[in-house]
């Protein structure tokens, strides 16, 4: 059971838990959750739903910094992997979009990077065609960008207008290094 000033992220909101009720709705014990960064967005979860992968704490630094040194050999989503019975742009994106919605259920912070990376990969291919990103693609993308700079924005102790900045520096960092020892 976490206690109350605990940092957690629910299902991908990065909450800290209020208050513990005790026998609070229909004999069982909630969590009452503030999140931190949708302004006065309440949540209560109860005790006996409150685990993984829909309740867990914020990642340590430590986890925070691994995570972002891995967005660099982070591979995007395999879209040759779909089986396409009918091999149309329609279903391809619809087979994106279950993809993107699958990764986005696990509540796990390394579903999101796959997500970023295949949109930017998504992007980079429309544009060489003289094509511009997707609605589809530019939602899941701010999607999976917001939850992932929110927690890491905890987690490392970093204003969140400040995550963006830092993540670049940092891939471009891990690059650097990797590039020195080949």
């Amino acid at each position: 059971m976490y206690a109350p000033g605990s940092l957690v992220v629910y299902r991908h909101h990065v909450c800290e838990v209020a208050a513990v009720r005790e026998d609070y709705y229909d004999g069982k014990d909630y969590l009452e959750l503030h999140a931190l960064f949708q302004n006065s967005l309440k949540l209560f979860v109860s005790a006996e739903e409150a685990h993984l992968p829909t309740l867990r704490p914020v990642m340590t630094e430590k986890e925070a910094l691994a995570l972002v040194d891995s967005i660099a050999d982070a591979d995007g989503i395999d879209e040759s992997s779909f089986e396409l019975g009918a091999n149309t742009p329609t279903v391809l994106e619809r087979r994106v979009r279950e993809e993107y919605d699958r990764r986005l259920k696990t509540f796990a912070p390394e579903d999101l990077v796959p997500i970023m990376k295949s949109v930017h990969e998504r992007t980079a291919r429309r544009e060489g065609a003289g094509r511009q990103i997707t609605a589809t693609d530019k939602k899941y993308f701010d999607l999976a960008e917001g939850l992932l700079c929110d927690e890491l924005s905890v987690s490392l102790g970093i204003p969140r207008e400040n995550v963006k900045d830092f993540l670049v520096e940092r891939v471009k960092q891990v690059e650097a290094k990797r590039r020195r020892r080949s």
